[in-house]
């Protein structure tokens, strides 16, 4: 006699809640294309694929239906504390989201043409000209001083900079937010610790997006040589102090933060900034003179990033 094992039919209500979770991300996708094409054309230019954007979303929104699915296939009633794991991904997916997709779409439209055809043939030390000129077409508040403060320049090569330690014990390990950014600027290295005015925060655990935004998008530049320098209320200003920088060569501009100070007088260079800002910059295609301003923005209304993405 030949004894064969009798197959589980599969749990009705795991099945019916695989196929409405599938209906619904499908759902999601469609309309995610259609009412957020500029986050499409943003991850299509990063090299990602729309379904890995909202992928990251959709996990988070559903990840809540898919234990349960879990939990009626293997008879876990409702209730039952759940992994801290799970947890943990979440607020991974929620981070990760929050830090890169709330700025794209709150990007302006794309001006690169119009700021590259201003600065044409423009002479780049009349900074009166050109904060009036970048005003007018990007609809911000462009200056080459604020509040009575001001750089020692505005026109210079701006070097690349190694990523800044947010917070003690940062490193390239946790530095990145999904492993495109890791394989894409990883190789910049890490400076080893924080910028002129210290960690951005004082642990992992108190690491927010903005933080995040702040140090991918930071800036560097000669804060000890502006005509204002001298007293711990100028250095203070500097820190965190939000601007926008400029490549004329192609009309890219960039809204940054100051991080860090430097470089050193004898280098040669006025400006530095991240392996993010140099790479949406382009300067390795222009060349790496650069245009650097204050932003007024008091209510932190504009995103960090390259405007008009």
């Amino acid at each position: 006699m030949f004894w064969s094992e009798k197959k589980k039919k599969p749990n009705k209500h795991y099945a019916l809640l695989s196929k409405k979770l599938e209906e619904k991300k499908n759902e999601a996708l469609e309309g995610f294309k259609e009412k957020h094409k500029e986050v499409s054309r943003w991850a299509k230019k990063k090299g990602l694929k729309t379904e890995e954007v909202v992928g990251k979303s959709a996990k988070g929104l559903a990840m809540g239906v898919a234990t349960a699915a879990v939990a009626l296939s293997s008879g876990t009633t409702p209730g039952t504390h759940l992994p801290n794991k799970n947890l943990e991904n979440q607020k991974e997916i929620n981070r990760s989201v929050t830090g890169t997709i709330e700025p794209t779409v709150k990007a302006k439209a794309d001006v690169t043409s119009q700021v590259k055809n201003s600065l044409s043939g423009a002479n780049f030390y009349d900074e009166k000209k050109i904060t009036e000129e970048l005003t007018r077409i990007l609809n911000i508040p462009v200056k080459a001083d604020l509040n009575g403060i001001r750089l020692n320049a505005t026109y210079g090569i701006m070097g690349s900079e190694s990523h800044l330690s947010r917070y003690p014990g940062d490193n390239l390990a946790t530095h990145f937010e999904s492993d495109i950014d890791h394989a894409r600027y990883a190789g910049a290295g890490m400076a080893g610790g924080p910028g002129a005015w210290g960690y951005l925060v004082p642990s992992q655990q108190k690491l927010a997006a903005k933080d995040i935004e702040m140090e991918k998008y930071y800036l560097v530049a000669q804060t000890f040589l502006s005509p204002n320098w001298g007293t711990p209320e100028v250095k203070a200003w500097f820190r965190h102090r939000k601007m926008i920088v400029i490549n004329p060569r192609n009309g890219v501009v960039v809204a940054g933060v100051l991080e860090d100070a430097g470089p050193e007088a004898w280098t040669g260079r006025k400006f530095g900034g991240s392996p993010e800002v140099i790479n949406e910059l382009e300067l390795s295609k222009t060349g790496p003179h650069v245009l650097m301003y204050f932003v007024d923005d008091p209510e932190d209304q504009i995103p960090l990033g390259r405007y008009g993405r």
